[in-house]
């Protein structure tokens, strides 16, 4: 349903309450509009907006701290991949197809992630989705690194993998 809708709905609910309620009031007796009774009405409706706004914040900061949380992650999973590109560059040009290999891999990933409901890749299951970095991570271990600091770069860039993962 459009916004204007439901801001319809909701305007026609509001002025009908408020139109019902002000017909009500020419039925009440009289002893039920006096001051004492409309003080208690005010008082009641005050402790009801406080318990509702209180409410409202609490939802309002779940929301945001589960956003943050998401963001947050999304950020080190960013950073991870960066640094796991970085640690191939270093290790040398013989992981260019495994770096290409890792860059479709990411780029299934965000569309999966990205995908309308509905989509192929939307529907994949579990293992059809890891299959790209897990074979990212075989071609990963089948480097046969020359010296030590290759070594080092290759079980730099297992361990970023295997974060990912």
């Amino acid at each position: 349903m459009s916004p204007l809708g439901i801001g319809s709905i909701v305007f026609v609910c509001v002025f009908g309450s408020a139109m019902l309620g002000c017909y009500l009031r020419t039925l009440l007796a009289d002893h039920h509009l006096t001051d004492d009774s409309m003080r208690v009405v005010t008082m009641s409706t005050g402790l009801l907006t406080t318990l509702v706004a209180m409410v409202l914040g609490l939802l309002i900061s779940s929301a945001k701290t589960s956003f943050d949380r998401i963001t947050d992650e999304v950020m080190q999973t960013a950073s991870k991949v960066v640094l796991l590109d970085r640690a191939l560059v270093s290790y040398g040009p013989e992981t260019t197809e495994t770096r290409e290999l890792l860059h479709r891999a990411i780029a299934s990933a965000i569309d999966m992630i990205f995908a309308e409901k509905g989509s192929r890749l939307a529907t994949l299951t579990a293992p059809e989705r890891l299959a790209g970095m897990e074979q990212f991570q075989a071609k990963l271990r089948d480097l046969a690194p020359r010296n030590d600091a290759q070594r080092a770069f290759q079980s730099r860039a297992l361990a970023f993998s295997d974060e990912l993962v």
